[in-house]
């Protein structure tokens, strides 16, 4: 897969698969951004990649405000002199622990839906006049097996960036943008570690339907991501794909 002399930002990229994102694509020549709420840590990511000899600038975003997602893009393009690829992975793990939707506080579910979901619109409206201009690009979105669960604020954001991803597909296929979304299943990040241990993940995954109660580990879902954004992956467009170990089946 050749990404050389191309630029990517992955939003969410200070910890988890966001920071295996940027770690592969970098590896593969890409130019990243490593865009987060917390700057310190997306620094401290992105100073790790520059050690190793690749292009990373960490830029602080609040994907739930789309003047800040258009920032994002600005300073990026401002620093690398394009955009091609766009993962909009961040997102807040912590709403699968909220109470259910009736009894949901009307602040709370306004700040999930904007992280979780309004988010992959805002940053996709910012990014994509930037990918027309090289004659187009590549966006994965973060969506989650638990868009076809009952797991309350969580499963109805996450449902949002399936046919987001589905119908932003469809409306920038002329400007040779292609759109694609993963949904992961139990995955061992610094998120996920708040809510439940490994041990219990792996339960989860049990119950939810896994034969083998694996739990991955982040890199196993961006490289899945990375391939959605290769030109190997040409003519995939407008899907939400499972990684989660055979959880979910779908025939």
């Amino acid at each position: 897969m050749s990404f050389d002399n191309k630029v990517a930002i992955v939003t969410g990229a200070a910890q988890g698969m966001g920071a295996a994102y940027v770690r592969l694509l970098s590896q593969r020549g890409v130019a990243v951004a490593v865009a987060d709420i917390n700057l310190e840590l997306a620094e401290t990511v992105a100073a790790g990649i520059t050690a190793e000899g690749g292009k990373a600038l960490a830029v602080k975003v609040d994907v739930g405000s789309p003047e800040s997602c258009k920032a994002c893009v600005e300073a990026t393009v401002a620093a690398f002199g394009k955009l091609n690829y766009l993962v909009n992975n961040a997102g807040l793990l912590s709403a699968a622990t909220l109470p259910p939707l009736q009894d949901i506080n009307i602040d709370d579910y306004q700040r999930v839906m904007s992280v979780n979901m309004h988010s992959v619109l805002y940053m996709t409206q910012a990014a994509a006049p930037e990918m027309k201009k090289q004659g187009g690009g590549a966006i994965v979105n973060t969506s989650s097996i638990g868009s076809w669960q009952a797991t309350g604020i969580y499963s109805v954001s996450k449902a949002g960036v399936n046919t987001l991803s589905v119908n932003l597909a469809h409306s920038l296929a002329a400007d040779n943008i292609r759109v694609n979304a993963i949904a992961p299943g139990t995955v061992d990040t610094e998120g996920m570690k708040p809510i439940m241990s490994v041990e219990q993940m792996a339960q989860w995954a049990k119950m939810s339907g896994q034969a083998t109660g694996e739990v991955a580990g982040p890199e196993k879902i961006a490289a899945v991501g990375v391939f959605l954004l290769s030109d190997e992956a040409a003519f995939v467009n407008g899907q939400v794909f499972p990684v989660d170990g055979g959880t979910v089946i779908r025939i």
